[in-house]
């Protein structure tokens, strides 16, 4: 496993020293001030302008180009109608000369990066000298992406290269530091920005059910909780036995014996048998009556008593999730009993997933696995991991070693460019971390095959499911970057820009299957990179696990890709983009039936509701994800399930955890499917999916649901988290707990939820602190950053007492 590289680093101000200290030097420009938004000239409603105003401290620069990360694309393509009437100059501010500024794109894919995606550079088209002591300004103006909203669209990492200096290909670059302080977003208003939270919060409460206070307070809230007859159980100072009457194999006892043993204190290891005859300590048994979990495999009835503790249930993986509840209880234990209760228990959906994108930003092995606890603690059962888009391909394959040597890593002076710069003093999450990448770090990782057998087996010993998804045909930038040989078609002189900014990430699928162009070649390509992941992933041993499941992505190609390509030919001719990656993917379905492919909706849908023209068959797909909003998501995710495909609910505007969770301008995340993407905006994902389901004759396709971790703006596993909680619970909630619980009367449980996660030293949230060591939003207060200011006062301590 490779770790994160940080191969240049800052002067000691920001940065801690290295060896390559030398190739990144602190700028003599100074910022004045940076605004965002509105100006003269910009009559569209997507339009804005940018001015950096600075001066220069230093000796005179002669020659300079300007970078900078910001999610915007500032290249222009009249065709798409991107940018057409943006300008960009650097101006001499006391009213002296101007020049034209360009962007410095690299020649084609197969040269080193200069701009692309949402990396900038830019460079005057003439000579323009940065003297001393003279103040300019840069404008960029009518750019028509939209402007930002918060700190995480804002214009950072901005640096100066200078006279082409660097070191074994690699550009020195000169930092340029800013402050929050120093960017003015035109027309926003922090005080009706923090009236509008405010009345979001109230909102939100008043249409929520009254809370509803349990004898215990679980996440997911259970089916029923029962109170018992019988009197406290005493947990013993010494050891406990379990017996496990349900089977012979002890692989969840073993696993939950060390855990019991450290929760409860004792001084001895716990004892495994499977004793039939045992009748104290704890009893793991056949469910007497299945109907009463409604014969789910996960559904579990956990029976405390005054001198046994007994679990029944169907599957290894009931007693899983009872131990989990268990667990729970037994955090909010006091003077060492846990009360009498009975609870039975089951999941709403049998798929309950959570999507890490860890392309654009990598993480550890160890950070995925806490993340698994995390999830595994919330009864949550499917990880789908991104492992490759435009900015990276991170999962090593032994038949392609350069996907990982070229595809890994990326930077100034590498194949691949720098991308996510974000600025590490303008993350409000970066509680641990002092650096972050600049714009010549080489920043990578990847996952050999002992890391993703090690993540393989944690996960399903915690039943969780592993996804692999690599992105194809489009979002493969980095695919091509790493085997032009066979991924560049010189056929194609096709003019797009993807949605994030690219001119060059769709594969040539017009070439597969046949001896055109880089056909033979592609076609053999992929093959055996689509098989070679299906095995690696294989003979999983969860419940649900799909044999040869490999996800593709296939979504967000551009209208525009493949429609100068002459080896578009016969049946691909007048095919539009997407009937083109349809296609493509059926014959690669075809050639490799053993496969079961899935994918987000554009893989066998329109952009509307029909299916496309060359969907693939019900019998060849493992899942289809819905991310567009409920607005149009409800429809389209209907319609699959009515069609036969097994549908997975994942609305962006409320299920995309990297969204924002208010419009504040600190506040860290993307804006673009809603303004609050809090945690009573993903418990509301139960209701549309109450929507969805009413409006699906074939509802038993709808699986489940799934949250999703886009990396683009998550640079650390603390920033991750921090997005991640406390959202993650709201869908655990709202794909376990049955709908009656959390949609009654048309209202969601959030006031119970809210109480349930807490206010500081107690509650689920600290809960989770305390065994992970993970930080959520509002640490160390709970959930007091999204309920009414009088809540936390009132109830201080939520309902779970985890001394």
């Amino acid at each position: 496993m490779k770790l994160k590289i940080l191969a240049t680093t800052i002067l000691a101000t920001m940065f801690s020293a290295s060896s390559f200290a030398a190739m990144v030097n602190k700028s003599t420009i100074v910022v004045d001030g940076i605004q965002v938004g509105k100006m003269d000239g910009d009559n569209l409603p997507e339009q804005f302008s940018l001015m950096f105003n600075f001066h220069n401290t230093g000796n005179e620069i002669k020659v300079w180009q300007l970078g900078f990360y910001m999610p915007r694309s500032f290249d222009s393509l009249a065709l798409q109608r991107i940018n057409p009437e943006q300008t960009m100059q650097i101006c001499d501010a006391a009213g002296g000369d101007c020049v034209a500024l360009k962007y410095v794109r690299a020649d084609n894919v197969n040269n080193v990066d200069k701009a692309q995606g949402y990396f900038t550079l830019l460079a005057p088209v003439s000579q323009f000298s940065l003297k001393p002591k003279t103040n300019y300004y840069i404008k960029i103006a009518h750019n028509n992406q939209w402007s930002s909203g918060n700190v995480s669209s804002l214009p950072q990492s901005l640096f100066l290269t200078i006279n082409d200096e660097n070191s074994d290909g690699v550009p020195k670059i000169y930092t340029i530091h800013t402050e929050l302080s120093q960017y003015q977003i035109l027309n926003y208003d922090q005080n009706l920005i923090d009236r509008q939270i405010q009345d979001n919060i109230q909102a939100k409460w008043l249409a929520s059910q009254p809370k509803n206070i349990p004898q215990v307070g679980i996440i997911p809230s259970p089916v029923r909780i029962i109170s018992g007859v019988d009197g406290d159980f005493t947990l013993p100072a010494k050891t406990i036995t379990i017996h496990n009457q349900l089977n012979s194999d002890n692989a969840i006892v073993n696993l939950w014996a060390p855990i019991i043993k450290q929760d409860w204190k004792l001084t001895k290891k716990v004892v495994i048998d499977n004793d039939t005859n045992a009748s104290n300590g704890i009893l793991i048994q056949s469910i007497s009556d299945p109907k009463a979990i409604q014969n789910n495999p996960e559904g579990y009835r956990l029976t405390i008593a005054n001198d046994n503790i007994t679990i029944e249930a169907l599957t290894a993986t009931g007693v899983y999730y009872a131990f989990q509840t268990l667990r729970q209880i037994s955090a909010q234990s006091a003077n060492n009993t846990l009360p009498s209760l009975v609870i039975t228990d089951y999941p709403r959906f049998k798929y309950r997933g959570v999507l890490l994108d860890v392309a654009r930003h990598y993480f550890t092995v160890n950070e995925i696995k806490t993340l698994i606890d995390v999830m595994a603690n919330q009864k949550l059962n499917t990880l789908h991991i991104h492992f490759s888009d435009d900015e990276a391909f991170r999962l090593a394959l032994p038949s392609y070693p350069e996907l990982t040597a070229t595809a890994s890593n990326r930077g100034l002076g590498q194949s691949i460019g720098p991308a996510m710069l974000l600025q590490n003093n303008l993350d409000a999450t970066n509680l641990r971390q002092p650096e972050y990448p600049v714009a010549n770090s080489v920043y990578g990782g990847s996952y050999s095959a002992i890391d993703i057998q090690s993540i393989i087996s944690y996960a399903n010993a915690n039943q969780i499911t592993i996804i692999p998804e690599i992105d194809i045909p489009g979002h493969a930038r980095a695919l091509i970057k790493a085997l032009p040989h066979a991924m560049i078609d010189t056929n194609d002189s096709s003019q797009y820009l993807s949605v994030q900014g690219y001119r060059d990430d769709v594969l040539p699928v017009c070439t597969y299957g046949n001896d055109i162009s880089v056909g033979n070649s592609f076609t053999t390509t992929i093959n055996t990179i689509v098989n070679d992941i299906a095995k690696i992933f294989n003979q999983q041993t969860t419940l649900y696990a799909v044999s040869n499941e490999v996800s593709l992505g296939a979504d967000e190609v551009s209208n525009n890709a493949w429609t100068n390509d002459t080896s578009c030919r016969n049946e691909w001719s007048k095919l539009s983009a997407l009937d083109k990656s349809q296609l493509f993917i059926q014959k690669l379905a075809q050639n490799n039936n053993s496969l079961m492919l899935s994918g987000w909706q554009q893989m066998v849908q329109s952009d509307g509701v029909a299916l496309g023209k060359y969907a693939l068959p019900t019998s060849q797909v493992g899942h289809v994800w819905v991310w567009n909003p409920t607005r149009e998501g409800v429809k389209q995710a209907a319609n699959l399930a009515n069609s036969n495909y097994p549908t997975i609910l994942a609305y962006a505007d409320k299920s995309y955890f990297d969204l924002a969770y208010s419009p504040s301008i600190t506040e860290p995340g993307f804006t673009w499917a809603g303004q609050f993407m809090d945690t009573a905006n993903v418990l509301s994902l139960a209701k549309a999916a109450d929507t969805t389901i009413s409006q699906s004759a074939n509802s038993q396709n709808i699986l489940g649901l799934e949250g999703a971790l886009w990396s683009e703006n998550l640079p650390s596993f603390d920033h991750m988290m921090y997005m991640a909680l406390p959202k993650m619970p709201a869908l655990a909630e709202a794909s376990w707990s049955p709908s009656y619980n959390v949609t009654r009367n048309g209202k969601t449980n959030w006031q119970s939820l809210a109480n349930r996660l807490g206010c500081g030293k107690n509650g689920y949230l600290s809960y989770l602190n305390k065994l992970y060591g993970v930080n959520y939003r509002g640490y160390p207060d709970g959930i007091a950053k999204e309920v009414p200011e009088d809540f936390c006062s009132v109830n201080p301590e939520g309902i779970l007492n985890n001394q």
